[in-house]
């Protein structure tokens, strides 16, 4: 893109509403994070599935972020991927019949393994999606008029 063409849409951008503008952060940077959960989901240790099925995106309401891991609630399962990606300490539960239960599960660090995969693929198409997206708005936004 020639430098015009990139402060035209800057400019653009700049005189949106909040929302718009949240908007297309969202959708630029969903269509970045996807190498990284794929990545993720192909790491991720994997007994039941449930881990792999809660990697995911998500964006926070009216927040201009976008957080990227295990999801926990609203079906999704991913409550144990703390565990999994850190491992834990050496633990110890008593039981009633007097006998005890140890254990330490060592951590497989399957995102950030994914994270150092793909964060030189993730810089490298930030901006290009970043203003792939803004001009899907600038469509959408004509499209209303």
């Amino acid at each position: 893109m020639s430098d015009i063409s990139v402060m035209q849409l800057e400019s653009f951008f700049n005189d949106l509403s909040t929302t718009d503008q949240r908007k297309i952060f969202i959708d630029a940077f969903r269509r970045t994070a996807k190498p990284l959960v794929n990545r993720a989901k192909a790491n991720a240790p994997s007994r039941t599935g449930n881990l792999r099925k809660s990697i995911g995106t998500l964006a926070p309401p009216k927040e201009i972020k976008l957080l990227v891991g295990a999801m926990k609630g609203r079906g999704k399962k991913g409550w144990h991927g703390h565990l999994v990606e850190n491992g834990t300490q050496e633990r110890f539960r008593r039981s009633k019949t007097g006998t005890g239960a140890t254990g330490k599960m060592v951590g497989s660090h399957f995102f950030e393994q994914a994270y150092k995969g793909t964060e030189s693929e993730i810089e490298k198409n930030v901006e290009t999606e970043y203003y792939i997206a803004i001009d899907r708005a600038i469509i959408r936004i004509n499209k209303k008029k």
